[in-house]
This record gives C-alpha cells, sequence and structure tokens, in this order.
C-alpha cells in the first residue's frame, strides 16, 4: 500500500485513506484476537485513537482521514468491508470492489488505472 501511494505522489495525486466504523469489533461482531482487537468507538476521539495506533502499528504512511460518528462517508459511498475509491472533481469515478473469495485487492490493476487516468488527463491538460 505505502509503495501504491508513493508511486502516486509525483504525479499531484492524492491518495488517504478514511478510517470507518469497525467492522469486527470485539464487543459487536468479534471474529478472533487478531482481527477483532479494539471495540467499537462510541466517541469521536476513540475512533481517533483508533486511527492513529493502526498508522502507528502497521507503519501506515497514507494520510487518514476519519469518518464521523454518523458515519457519513460510510453511508455515502457504501465503503464497507473497505474499497478503493477514485474521486475526481466531486464525481466518483471507480468503485474499487474486492475479490468475493478472498476479500482482497489486485494493487497492481488499481495502480494501472490510476496510472492511466492521470495519463488521459495529462493529455488534455
Amino acid at each position: 500500500m505505502n509503495a501504491l501511494v508513493r508511486s502516486h505522489v509525483p504525479n499531484g495525486i492524492k491518495l488517504v485513506a478514511i478510517y470507518i466504523a469497525e467492522a469486527h469489533s470485539k464487543d459487536e461482531w468479534p471474529v478472533g484476537e487478531t482481527i477483532s482487537c479494539v471495540e467499537q468507538p462510541k466517541t469521536l476521539e476513540e475512533r481517533l485513537e483508533n486511527a492513529r495506533r493502526f498508522k502507528k502499528n502497521f507503519n501506515f504512511e497514507m494520510p487518514m482521514l476519519v469518518d464521523d460518528m454518523n458515519n457519513t462517508f460510510h453511508n455515502t459511498y457504501g465503503s464497507w468491508p473497505f474499497r478503493f475509491f477514485v474521486i475526481y472533481e466531486g464525481q466518483l469515478l471507480l468503485k474499487a470492489e474486492p475479490d468475493a473469495e478472498m476479500f482482497t485487492y489486485d494493487l497492481d490493476e488499481i495502480d494501472k488505472w490510476i496510472a492511466n487516468f492521470y495519463e488521459s488527463r495529462s493529455q488534455t491538460i
């Protein structure tokens, strides 16, 4: 993930992560200690702390925004369990979906999509 971020920064593309509600919190939908390692935040400060801890524990370099406690981003874009979006000039251009069986992404495919998009925009400017 960090390599994906670094590869597009020189092009002026900003990639950010949005921390949303916990999908598998210890107190709501636990699925084991490895995945369910925090409780569902009850306050914005708790959600912010979870995001900070995630960035630190996983050496996550991408800038991270945090959804509000009304889950506005999640409710608007349907971001569960996790998604990649391209929003350009206020328009949703890509909502990447994970593999249906493994719930993973091919980051190379996303990287190519971003590079092709950037290349097509560069030619029209």
